[in-house]
């Protein structure tokens, strides 16, 4: 029935409201005092709603998790405002230096949070499922990289290869990051010695 169809549409329109309240609340919380010190209580008083209704939309982990999804979503489209850090490149070239590029704000905004990180790479070893960062992000990601060395005269089939390795180098590198005292400057430095790996072979014949 029509009616039943709109109801169901306001009724779905209301979760995704409250549901976006929630992680909403979470964001601000886990960004001004951190993973550990941000209650699910706290959580729920920020958005108003019921402790419950905060553990419907996931735990602490998994919320921390949507969190980050959807701020590497807003960094890959540009709707996260993060000054970016001066990063000396040394001699790579335009490419590299544009891929490189590519990958700074994300890096900037681990740097910038780097204890949240630490709690967000723990989380992503808890929880079980696909978040978006090894989903529809990866996908995206590796696409802007593929574009980007097939503009170079990499074949397409390469690319794509080149691609996929550089971002599971580049979650290699925040892990890493996460579970030592690596820094910006080495996670830089890190990703840059990998690019310039897969920027100086493999041209299409």
């Amino acid at each position: 029935m029509p009616g039943e169809h709109v109801q169901s549409n306001s009724r779905s329109a209301r979760r995704q409201r409250t549901e976006d309240r929630i992680l909403a609340a979470a964001a601000d919380l886990f960004l001004a005092h951190g993973y550990r010190s941000a209650t699910v209580r706290a959580i729920a008083e920020s958005a108003e709603v019921s402790v419950g209704r905060v553990m419907a939309v996931g735990d602490k982990d998994a919320l921390l998790i949507a969190c980050y999804d959807r701020w590497i979503a807003q960094l890959q489209d540009g709707t996260y405002d993060l000054p970016l850090a001066r990063v000396n490149r040394g001699t790579a070239s335009a490419v590299q230096d544009h891929l490189l590029g590519i990958f700074l704000p994300f890096l900037e905004f681990f740097a910038a949070h780097e204890d949240l990180a630490r709690d967000y790479a723990a989380a992503l070893i808890r929880v079980h499922g696909r978040p978006q960062v090894f989903d529809g992000l990866a996908r995206d990601l590796q696409t802007a990289l593929s574009e980007n060395l097939t503009s170079i005269g990499i074949s397409e089939d390469n690319a794509r290869a080149s691609a996929a390795a550089l971002y599971d180098s580049y979650m290699g590198v925040l892990f890493r990051w996460a579970a030592s005292d690596m820094g910006f400057d080495d996670a830089v430095a890190a990703l840059s010695h990998i690019i310039a790996f897969h920027t100086r072979f493999r041209r299409a014949p």
